[in-house]
């Protein structure tokens, strides 16, 4: 059997992801379930509450830079969508266009409109 949401399901569930969407980094596949998720920590990171466009067309964009700064050595990989700053449950996650070595200090943009959640 096939199945399928409907456009008004679809654009509920991305509503819910707009209004408390968390932005955050990871070193490795965060659908890799485990306790941390494989979320980068220490120094300056922090989560980042993005705001999103209002869903259209089954899909939501970022409508500002999401910056990361003060960020320990690592080599960011993926990207992941929380429902909070701290803790909470992953929505959404995925590859970063490139893997990025960041140095001890350094930061990470991801500019505004290249972050996009869609349900096919």
């Amino acid at each position: 059997m096939d199945g399928t949401v409907t456009d008004q399901q679809a654009h509920a569930w991305l509503q819910e992801i707009a209004d408390a969407g968390w932005v955050s980094l990871h070193y490795d596949n965060p659908g890799l379930g485990d306790d941390n998720w494989c979320e980068i920590y220490g120094g300056g990171y922090l989560r980042f509450q993005m705001p999103f466009s209002q869903p259209n067309n089954r899909g939501i964009w970022s409508t500002a830079d999401a910056r990361f700064t003060g960020l320990q050595a690592t080599k960011l990989v993926y990207f992941g969508i929380w429902t909070k700053a701290h803790k909470g449950w992953i929505r959404a996650y995925g590859e970063l266009p490139q893997p990025k070595v960041v140095h001890n200090g350094g930061g990470y943009v991801i500019p505004q409109g290249e972050l996009a959640i869609s349900i096919g």
